[in-house]
């Protein structure tokens, strides 16, 4: 009886939403080469911003977007919430995670030649959710309003302003004004939980529309359509698996790091020792082995200019040799790039380290972010967190 009425269900579901024969299509997609580990990457990246919307759903529910207010919301969420400072961890974790993720897709993405014809288009898509991302990481950090969230932010929205013609009026749309206050944060959470989430999601839905309409690209077309299958069961188990291991190491890594770290209140005239993500330190790095008179064109320029080549590939890469090998002349200042990189933040951390100037000021502000801690739990004064601080 109770199968009966289930059954009934899942027709009156189907006749109105036809959901049985989307299923199948989803399940049927054909999958040219057969199943693959280097498919999973979207999949994975998909799962991973999921995980960021749901635990980001979650934080709105007891943030307070001020000046006054944001640092103490945070450290109730962190401190007073019962599993705050898990839901907060695993927002700061899954973020980082996306960046890896998002890299390591693009990358693959690029060596297969799948941005090549007919898939330009969904390589522009990729490219612009790759910026959407940036504009996630760009504001996330500052609405915690911690140190480290607005010297980060100050850094680098003085690299914003360096920018010819419109830098200063980008700046001063970002802050809302001059200076750091109750509208930058407004500004920031606007685009963080409204603008951006929703650009996100039709960005999304159209490029996996487009990847599902054209299939995933093999370097060997011939060998590829010779050991054709389907999504279902085989690649689905793979991608299934994966987003488990990404699940689970996001989950460990939150726990081994008990959650997010929170610095003491921001103060605009402390002496903080400033530096921003990870994942925004080349520019840092790359702006401190300039000079002056070329440090625009470093922090700008460059970045500029790499964006045009990758966006420009589909458009370079007309060769009809699909070998990665033929390829590399025109895949090289990718590689370049993506290799430097990865020294840049291994230069700048290797500095900070070797720096004891530094590290003392890194050392005053864990004790200043301890004690911030001691006085919120005794209790916050209207005029906000800083004030007990000072």
């Amino acid at each position: 009886m109770a199968q009966s009425k289930l059954s009934q269900l899942h027709d009156w579901l189907d006749e109105r939403t036809g959901y049985r024969a989307a299923l199948r299509r989803a399940a049927d997609a054909p999958l040219p080469g057969g199943p693959r580990f280097s498919y999973v990457w979207g999949s994975a990246l998909a799962l991973a911003l999921l995980l960021e919307a749901i635990t980001g759903v979650l934080l709105m529910a007891a943030y307070a977007p001020s000046a006054t207010t944001a640092w103490s919301s945070v450290a109730h969420i962190t401190h007073g919430l019962r599993g705050g400072w898990l839901i907060r961890g695993l927002h700061n974790v899954g973020a980082q995670a996306i960046v890896i993720l998002l890299v390591v897709h693009l990358t693959r993405v690029a060596l297969a030649g799948a941005y090549r014809k007919p898939r330009e288009l969904n390589w522009l898509l990729g490219l612009g959710l790759a910026g959407l991302v940036g504009g996630f990481l760009f504001t996330g950090p500052l609405l915690v309003y911690d140190q480290y969230g607005y010297w980060a932010n100050k850094v680098e929205t003085n690299i914003i302003g360096t920018v010819p013609l419109v830098g200063g009026w980008l700046r001063a749309m970002l802050l809302g004004g001059g200076e750091y206050g109750h509208l930058t944060l407004t500004r920031s959470y606007s685009l963080h939980a409204a603008v951006l989430p929703a650009l996100t999601v039709l960005f999304l839905l159209a490029h996996a529309s487009l990847a599902r309409r054209h299939g995933p690209t093999l370097p060997d077309a011939a060998a590829g359509a010779a050991r054709a299958d389907r999504y279902f069961p085989r690649q689905a188990a793979r991608d299934v698996a994966v987003g488990l291991v990404l699940i689970l190491v996001i989950f460990g890594v939150t726990a081994q790091l008990h959650g997010a770290p929170l610095d003491a209140p921001a103060d605009p005239v402390s002496d903080y020792a400033a530096r921003p993500a990870w994942y925004f330190r080349p520019l840092f790095e790359l702006r401190k082995l300039l000079p002056a008179k070329l440090e625009t064109l470093g922090v700008v320029g460059l970045p500029a200019l790499f964006a045009a080549y990758v966006a420009a590939l589909p458009f370079l890469d007309k060769r009809p040799e699909r070998k990665l090998a033929a390829r590399l002349p025109v895949l090289a200042p990718l590689l370049l790039v993506l290799l430097g990189g990865a020294g840049l933040i291994a230069k700048s951390y290797a500095s900070d380290r070797a720096d004891a100037e530094y590290q003392r000021a890194r050392k005053l502000a864990d004790e200043r972010a301890a004690r911030a801690i001691a006085l919120f739990k005794e209790g916050v004064p209207p005029e906000g967190a800083l004030a007990p601080s000072r």
